[in-house]
């Protein structure tokens, strides 16, 4: 399975800390992994979910990540994972935890990751790695255009197993050009000093 990884990683935790915690990311990308670990034996009533950002709509509303996750992970097995939404109660995800054991990003084909895109690669509290750590709230940006809110890139580097999730060859191109052009946000996730990170194909 694509994800037995993730799911060794949250069960290690669990053993050592009596707890995990899973970021996760919305859109297509992750489909696939999400599916898996909806079915996957994992002790679900110690694990928090929680999204790395998300736009601010209603959860039912199907541009919702709230509503994806709901749809493709928070599900069978996973039913009983705890939720805490990013909207609406990320104070209480930054007071419970210190760190974070897994996130699963997904990118665009601008390469932003998160909702950190391109148009905010010249300011410090985004995209820089030594930023303080925070959630940040946004105008109408992105496709569909809606305000959002999403971990900066000082926040998600608090999580110790970070995977960037590449669905398809097309996303590997972007991935591989953002090692390397700093006009893409993928490429300040890519090439800061703090974690390592892991290029989880699902094609």
């Amino acid at each position: 399975m694509i994800s037995n990884k993730i799911q060794n990683i949250l069960t290690d935790s669990i053993n050592k800390n009596g707890k995990a915690t899973l970021l996760v990311c919305g859109g297509g990308s992750p489909l696939k992994i999400f599916e898996e670990l909806s079915i996957a034996n994992l002790e679900w009533d110690k694990i928090t979910v929680s999204l790395i950002d998300d736009r601010v709509v209603e959860e039912s509303n199907p541009d919702s990540n709230i509503f994806l996750l709901k749809k493709h992970l928070l599900k069978d097995k996973a039913a009983n994972a705890n939720f805490i939404s990013l909207n609406d109660n990320f104070a209480d995800l930054l007071k419970a935890n210190d760190f974070f054991d897994v996130a699963i990003i997904g990118i665009g084909p601008d390469g932003h990751f998160a909702s950190l895109f391109p148009s905010m690669i010249n300011s410090t509290d985004f995209l820089n790695y030594d930023s303080d750590p925070q959630v940040i709230s946004t105008g109408l940006i992105g496709s569909p255009r809606y305000k959002r809110t999403s971990m900066n890139l000082a926040l998600i580097l608090k999580t110790l197993n970070i995977f960037i999730v590449a669905p398809n060859k097309e996303k590997m191109i972007v991935i591989d050009e953002g090692y390397k052009d700093k006009m893409l946000p993928v490429y300040y996730l890519l090439n800061q000093p703090l974690r390592r990170i892991e290029i989880l194909k699902t094609f």
